[in-house]
């Protein structure tokens, strides 16, 4: 009997490494190829991993962002299912960067600044506006949101979300 063949599309993160070098073996009639997908920058298998399964179903299953996830479903794209894996747990707190010259000394400063994030939908900007309501009591309608990339799909926030594209090459 020939196995069933999966695409499995994620990025190359240390905790994936044990299914790219083959640690992790698939179960008895399926076959599973990891490919190596990035966002930015290019990885083995090319970039766009989110367009690439959001929008044109290239894979059998990817690592998305649950809010984009979230949207999808919600804009009737009902034959995307969630499978709860959570691979890659961080906290946004390092990930948050303000310059010297902003006078900003608490997430507080940040209400009516200007946020850069890569983009409003991906698991780390959810987290962090998340974290900032919860531990610091800053509302993330708040803040004017700089995003680099354009989410793979669009939703409407409402007139008291600001979210504004960076420049190209920014």
């Amino acid at each position: 009997m020939t196995p069933e063949r999966l695409t499995v599309a994620i990025d190359r993160y240390d905790r994936h490494m044990p299914l790219f070098v083959g640690m992790v073996a698939s179960p008895p009639g399926i076959e599973i190829e990891f490919l190596e997908v990035g966002m930015d920058p290019p990885r083995r298998h090319g970039v766009d991993r989110h367009r690439r399964m959001l929008v044109d179903r290239e894979f059998d299953a990817a690592e998305v962002s649950l809010a984009s996830y979230l949207v999808a479903r919600d804009q009737g794209m009902e034959d995307l299912i969630a499978l709860p894996v959570f691979p890659r747990r961080l906290f946004s707190h390092n990930h948050m960067f303000v310059s010297e010259r902003s006078g900003i000394d608490s997430p507080v400063g940040l209400v009516g600044r200007r946020v850069a994030i890569w983009a409003f939908q991906v698991t780390m900007s959810v987290l962090a506006k998340g974290d900032l309501k919860r531990d610091h009591g800053v509302d993330w309608r708040d803040i004017v949101w700089l995003t680099e990339n354009a989410e793979e799909i669009r939703t409407d926030y409402g007139a008291d979300v600001r979210i504004e594209r960076l420049p190209a090459g920014f």
